[in-house]
């Protein structure tokens, strides 16, 4: 509670019984029991230690013959509007002479007055003011436009109305003695609120809306209370009305809001202490008479704001002018200044109030320089939080924007770290001198004490807060980085605001990464997976606390910490865990690129060692970064390090990755050499070198890359027989390479097939059969020529040599009959030879021919352009223009051609 109004006593022990007030302005007027009219001025207090001040101005003894029950003034008719003896009458205001009395309202028993600037005709806005009066079961609204008489309109109601207001301009809500209905005047409907039943007909209430009856079950607090629904009980009804077209209707302990379609305009209703007598509305609170005391709540909050003694109080007025009467005494109720309850309500820690009280008041009444409300409500997210409340705590700070490094102060060190907690801010009081004022701006937030389980539950809000402030803050750094690359002229200003932005960054993304480490270690490594700010040193001392190797591989990654992260990869591979063994190494190597080949040759030794098949994989896997590192320092790297590896890093380069350089190339070949030489050494390599000369083989007979020359003076002199013959053949030593199959292997069937695989028709010079016929027949150092494999060649391939020549190798003892096969093949194919000749000559005379026919055709074609020719498609004259000719003798013009084509000429000459 708080001090929403100071209650000044203004009129004290009357003599004449009060049975109505009304205030306007500084006038206050009373009515009695006798008819007596009394007129006060009114003199507001000036300061606040200052009282009001009431004086007597007129008093009106014979105003009225009997009671005056209610008092209104029509100020735009100039009109008091007086209810007595059973008669509306207007009275003039400042005379108070009785200009008319209404006959119709004859019987009447209450009104209501309601003005307002409506539009007229789209165009201009006038004051139409509407009198309602009840009579009996009758209701009369008599209209003024602009101080004008209109008309009088009379509606039929189903009860005697016991009290009334105006919804809008246009409806009417009463209250009978079981329940309340809204009447529209342009359509004579009434409706029912909170209505259990529906009514057949609209004479007597019309349809029932049943999103009332609906909205109605969010009160059913109230029927434990003894409010069994509105309707229910005989009672006095009540009702206030409040801005926005909205009205207060009280039954029993209870009030609604409700809208000008009937519905409720709130989701809950306000309860008093007791069954208000009277309820009234004073901007921005409900005011309800109970018995010997009255009761002042906010409209909004539904809370009790202050309490006052009043005494046998039965009337009061509505408005700004708020007073109360009991039958001898008259109050009056002055609003403090809306800063000074903020400023009560504040230094109570009623934020909620101060708050709602905010939110309801005009912006104009508070001192537009200041974000009071923002102020508060950051105070009252302090004050939540202080009270454990830490998920609305967060929440409200996250929805005023409150700095992330703020919020995470509040913490204690574990999370916050070395940030020192900030200072909560408060409302000044206006009474306080501006030094005082300004001492009083802060102060010191105490430090909160949390168990283990509050902490637990702080910390699982605020990592929902943090989140949000992260992309924010992210979102915030990439703009300002985007107007540093357009704007050149501001990029220092920028620089500065994105350092700051980054600090900040740094200490959320901290400070998450130890709430994770508390409430859910899973969620760490995606964190420190994905681009982050954290501290390097906290969060290097913490996942090692924890021993989250992982976490901390991947954290130093993100940092580019790649020394720290192999040495930690190093010092842990024999600790059981995720980090066992040379795999998270390798992995980690493979994606350091080109830009870090110094770490990769530096780190790869050891887990080459221990395993090389797996660590080769740093290498020779199928990473993109990989395929980036410089090969030629790799194979030096391996070179120096194992032949075997660099063996299997050439064959990836080479055979994987279809490398074609010369040198890679050749330094395999080298290598294979060098493994041949190095188990040629060892006992029980057989195996090994076995299966090294034939992958040799086989790369020196497919490659086309390396340089033969060079790789001949690497070859042993009494070995490598087969490779040497391959090399030969490369640099076109058949001769040399065919001796060495013969002379040195004895495989006339791998001279036979070296001869059939580098046999070239084109070249007769080098006709490698010729070559291999001499090798058999002219053997070095006069050996016995090989008659029999010659004779073998000459059978199977002697088509390929020339007759002439093979007679000048043959020794003089050969027989006739043993180059009989030679002979044959030799004429049949030079039969066959001379035959095919023949033929082609002749086609290739006969193609001539035709070509010539055809020629002498296309010569013989023409046609004659005259005078009269004209174009079938123009029907224009040909003249000298250019033209084309289709093939069935149509001639256009050129420009036309296409178009001709399109419709069945698809050809032009």
């Amino acid at each position: 509670m708080h001090d929403a109004f100071k209650v000044y006593t203004v009129i004290e022990k009357l003599p004449h019984k009060i049975e109505s007030i009304f205030a306007q302005g500084d006038k206050l007027y009373v009515g009695t029991f006798f008819g007596t009219l009394l007129v006060y001025s009114v003199r507001e207090p000036l300061g606040q230690d200052e009282a009001i001040t009431v004086t007597l101005m007129e008093t009106l003894k014979s105003f009225s013959k009997k009671s005056i029950e209610q008092i209104d003034i029509i100020k735009a008719v100039g009109v008091l509007v007086t209810l007595s003896d059973g008669y509306v009458n207007l009275h003039d205001i400042d005379t108070f002479a009785l200009r008319t009395q209404l006959g119709k309202t004859r019987g009447a028993n209450l009104f209501s007055v309601f003005s307002k600037i409506e539009i007229q005709d789209g165009l201009v806005p006038q004051v139409v003011t509407r009198l309602a009066v009840a009579v009996g079961r009758k209701i009369y609204v008599f209209s003024w436009q602009d101080s004008e008489f209109i008309d009088t309109k009379e509606y039929s109601i189903p009860d005697r109305v016991r009290t009334m207001e105006w919804v809008g301009t246009q409806n009417l809500c009463m209250g009978f003695d079981n329940e309340y209905a809204l009447m529209d005047c342009k359509t004579s409907v009434l409706t029912p609120l909170f209505s259990p039943t529906s009514p057949s007909n609209q004479g007597a209430l019309g349809s029932t809306l049943e999103s009332t009856l609906n909205t109605l079950n969010t009160f059913s607090s109230m029927a434990t209370r003894g409010l069994m629904g509105f309707g229910s009980k005989p009672g006095k009804p009540l009702i206030t009305r409040l801005p926005n077209d909205e009205i207060l209707l009280g039954k029993e302990n209870s009030s609604i809001s409700v809208g000008i379609d009937g519905t409720p305009k709130r989701k809950n209703g306000i309860e008093w202490s007791g069954t208000p007598e009277e309820l009234g509305y004073s901007y921005p609170y409900a005011v309800a008479i109970l018995g010997r005391h009255i009761e002042i709540r906010n409209i909004e909050t539904r809370a009790l704001v202050q309490s006052a003694e009043m005494p046998h109080a039965r009337l009061l007025t509505q408005g700004k002018l708020l007073y109360i009467a009991s039958t001898t005494e008259v109050w009056r109720l002055i609003p403090y200044s809306f800063p000074q309850q903020i400023d009560e309500l504040v230094q109570k820690e009623e934020y909620l109030e101060a708050i709602s009280l905010i939110n309801q008041i005009d912006p104009v009444l508070l001192d537009e320089n200041v974000d009071t409300l923002g102020r508060i409500k950051k105070l009252y997210a302090h004050h939540l939080f202080r009270t454990h409340h830490y998920e609305e705590a967060l929440s409200l700070f996250l929805d005023l924007d409150v700095p992330a490094t703020d919020v995470i102060a509040l913490y204690p060190a574990v999370i916050s770290g070395h940030l020192p907690p900030k200072e909560s801010e408060v409302v000044s009081s206006p009474k306080l001198g501006d030094a005082e004022a300004a001492e009083s701006t802060h102060k010191a937030i105490p430090p909160i004490i949390m168990s283990t389980n509050e902490l637990e539950e702080a910390v699982g809000c605020l990592i929902r807060f943090l989140a949000d402030k992260r992309q924010k803050i992210q979102k915030s750094v990439h703009t300002l980085q985007q107007h540093n690359d357009s704007f050149s002229y501001s990029r220092y200003e920028n620089e500065e605001e994105i350092q700051e932005e980054l600090h900040v960054l740094e200490i959320v993304d901290t400070a998450l990464l130890k709430s994770y480490m508390m409430t859910n270690e899973r969620l760490v490594g995606s964190l420190l997976r994905v681009t982050n700010h954290c501290n390097l040193e906290e969060t290097e001392g913490l996942l090692l606390k924890h021993k989250k190797y992982k976490e901390l591989v991947d954290f130093y990654r993100g940092k580019g910490q790649h020394l720290k992260a192999l040495e930690l990869l190093k010092s842990v591979h024999s600790l059981p865990g995720d980090m066992h063994g040379i795999l998270p190494t390798v992995h980690y190597l493979q994606r350091l690129g080109v830009d870090n080949l110094n770490l990769i040759l530096e780190f790869s030794p050891w887990i080459l060692e221990l395993d090389p098949l797996v660590a080769m994989k740093v290498f020779i896997d199928d990473e993109p970064e990989i395929d980036t590192l410089p090969r030629y320092k790799i194979i030096s790297f391996l070179e120096r390090l194992s032949l075997d590896l660099c063996v299997m890093y050439l064959e990836h380069v080479i055979h994987e990755l279809n490398d074609q350089t010369s040198e890679y190339h050749n330094t395999l070949v080298v290598s294979y050499l060098a493994q041949i030489q190095r188990d040629m050494a060892m006992e029980g390599k057989d195996d090994s070198v076995q299966k090294t000369r034939t992958k040799l083989l086989q790369f020196l007979d497919e490659s086309t890359f390396y340089k033969a020359e060079r790789i001949l003076s690497r070859l042993p002199v009494d070995g490598c027989f087969e490779e040497r013959a391959i090399l030969l053949s490369r640099i076109g030593q058949h001769d040399q390479a065919l001796n060495i199959y013969v002379h040195k292997l004895r495989n006339f069937q791998a001279a036979e097939e070296y001869c059939i695989k580098n046999f070239d028709s084109s070249d007769p010079s080098k006709n490698v059969y010729l070559m291999l016929l001499k090798v058999y027949l002219k053997p070095p150092n006069r050996e016995k020529p090989m008659l029999e494999p010659a004779l073998d060649i000459l059978t199977r391939h002697g088509t390929h040599i020339d007759p002439a020549a093979v007679l000048g190798l043959l020794p003089a003892s050969t027989r006739v009959d043993q180059l009989y096969k030679f002979f044959e093949k030799s004429i049949r194919e030079s039969i066959k030879t001379k035959h095919m000749d023949m033929i082609v000559k002749n086609l290739l005379k006969a193609e001539r021919l035709q070509t010539q026919e055809q020629l002498n055709f296309y010569r013989s074609r023409r046609v004659k352009i005259t005078e009269d020719r004209m174009c079938p498609k123009c029907n224009k004259r040909i003249g000298s223009t250019a033209f084309a000719v289709f093939p069935d003798g149509v001639v256009v013009h050129y420009s036309c051609k296409e178009t001709m084509a399109s419709i069945g000429h698809w050809r032009a000459s």
